[in-house]
């Protein structure tokens, strides 16, 4: 049998031994399919735009919400041209790579017998997680949901794409109740999510809610006017200069200083400060060692959050089928989603790492639930964070009409704004968007002024417009954001053109006659089309 270097010659033989020289030493390497290079470098070239489906949007007026249908490679491509550091969090729940058909690749199922079944899945990732990070914030975070299949490779991965020293943490999801019987040998009980940080310095996760169940701990056996408070120790092994010392308690008991190996927390002087302002508990008698009275009232703010999230406080497998059947009206949900997520648990995650005007994105929406979650929460603070959801229709030679994104995932967001049964829309809406790629030499003739006009909003304004402004000269935005696109220039142009540069004479005009415009609106900032567009995708003609 021919050997897999056979027909190099010894110059191309060395050649491979000096790359290979240069690879790195420690991390993650992965072989590509040689099928796949072409492709993935032809993908690149091609240039991409959105269409607004109207039929399938949901709400009336200008809509910031999102959800786009396509490759989630496409979109990203395209939401780094008008997303790139503006996006707080980003969720993404990949294809978990069972070979149990749940990972789609070339528009066919990857089974376990595949050779190239990890690879794969590794640069299926890392092409979208670098693109990725060029849309956080500088206090920016992204989760992803795994199990134990590719948990390893996905955290080499993500050490690689975002920094050892960014991974902020790894949540262990509790997602079923009960163990399975027919396990071989453990009952898998939980899922990994994996949390990075775009710069670790400058993200700090918000404090959760406080439990019932936490509050309990406190008490109130002194009938202290500030409320509830619970025991703390006094003692502890930091060594402290001035914690060394005897104490005489008001029930007259000597003690001769704190536990051995042990140090007060505080001086003697500051402890007869604490103790005046009754916040040392001695204990019913007045005899017992001090201990430090900590107010519920003072750290009633919140919790930090741990990395253990059992499902009785953010939910399990079977509640998100539950979720996913009730608003549907589906009776069978294996054969749409065999891993859903309850929204509890994504609530929770939006919860803690964003504030109540940020963006958060998942380019693998499956069922649409970080919409759910979003708007949930922003139901509940009042916010108004806004989601981008991505979604692929997930067709297959053998499913050829299958659409995930349309009828289930737009689907239930769109019953969850609008209600379902008995339950109350949670209001809000969204502007549905299909991708449409096109070869770059065609653009003159393909691309139209409404995919212009999607584009520049998105880059330029917080929210899309139902309808295209129509005529020569198509404006929004105020002041610093004024936005003008010109569908035509000729002398019909100039005077629409002044009219609407009385808002802004700085705005910024697009054009396809650039140097024609740069004439009558010298104030402002002038861009090409189709150029402008092309370049910001990385396509140089």
């Amino acid at each position: 049998m021919p050997g897999k270097y056979d027909h190099l010659s010894k110059e191309q033989l060395v050649a491979l031994l000096e790359e290979r020289e240069k690879e790195k030493r420690l991390g993650l390497v992965w072989e590509r399919d040689p099928a796949l290079v072409g492709r993935d470098e032809s993908v690149n070239e091609q240039f991409v735009t959105l269409n607004h489906d109207k039929e399938a949007s949901c709400g009336s007026g200008a809509q910031r919400n999102l959800i786009i249908e396509g490759d989630n490679y496409d979109a990203l491509r395209l939401l780094r041209m008008t997303h790139a550091g503006r996006v707080k969090c980003i969720y993404i729940d990949p294809p978990y790579n069972t070979g149990n058909r749940d990972f789609i690749y070339n528009d066919r199922f990857i089974n376990k017998e595949d050779g190239w079944r990890h690879s794969k899945w590794i640069e299926f990732m890392h092409r979208r997680l670098i693109l990725a990070k060029d849309l956080l914030r500088e206090d920016g975070v992204i989760f992803v949901s795994i199990d134990d299949n590719e948990l390893f490779h996905l955290g080499m991965l993500m050490n690689e794409v975002f920094g050892e020293g960014n991974f902020v943490g790894n949540i262990i999801w509790q997602r079923v109740y009960s163990p399975k019987t027919s396990a071989k040998h453990f009952s898998t009980d939980h899922d990994y999510i994996l949390a990075y940080a775009f710069n670790g310095e400058a993200w700090t996760p918000n404090l959760l809610p406080r439990t019932d169940e936490q509050d309990k701990a406190y008490k109130n056996p002194d009938i202290d006017d500030r409320g509830p408070w619970k025991a703390g120790d006094l003692s502890a092994r930091n060594p402290y200069s001035r914690g060394i010392y005897p104490i005489t308690t008001p029930g007259g008991r000597t003690i001769s200083g704190p536990p051995p190996g042990n140090y007060w927390r505080v001086s003697k002087e500051k402890l007869a400060e604490m103790d005046a302002d009754r916040r040392i508990w001695w204990g019913k008698d007045g005899k017992n060692s001090p201990a430090i009275k900590r107010f519920l009232s003072e750290v009633k703010q919140g919790r930090v959050p741990q990395t253990w999230w059992p499902y009785e406080e953010v939910g399990h497998t079977q509640e998100a089928k539950q979720e996913v059947q009730r608003i549907l009206r589906i009776e069978e949900t294996e054969n749409v989603f065999s891993t859903p997520k309850p929204v509890r648990l994504i609530e929770r995650i939006v919860r803690l790492s964003t504030g109540k005007e940020d963006i958060i994105i998942d380019f693998f929406a499956g069922s649409g639930t970080t919409g759910h979650a979003v708007l949930k929460l922003n139901a509940e603070d009042g916010g108004n964070r806004q989601f981008i959801l991505v979604s692929s229709t997930e067709a297959t030679d053998e499913e050829p009409e299958k659409n995930l994104c349309r009828y289930v995932c737009a689907k239930r967001v769109k019953r969850v704004c609008e209600g379902y049964g008995d339950v109350q829309g949670l209001g809000g809406g969204f502007a549905y968007l299909r991708i449409e790629k096109m070869e770059p030499g065609r653009l003159l003739r393909r691309l139209q002024h409404e995919q212009v006009w999607i584009t520049l909003q998105m880059l330029h304004l917080d929210a899309l417009t139902p309808e295209a402004p129509g005529g020569i000269v198509w404006a929004a935005g105020e002041g610093k954001r004024r936005l003008i696109y010109l569908t035509q220039t000729n002398e019909k142009t100039w005077g629409p053109l002044e009219r609407a540069l009385v808002e802004n004479r700085r705005a910024t005009i697009y054009t396809w006659q650039p140097e024609l415009v740069k004439h009558h609106a010298p104030k402002a900032t002038v861009r090409p089309i189709p150029k402008f567009l092309m370049e910001r995708l990385g396509i140089h003609s």
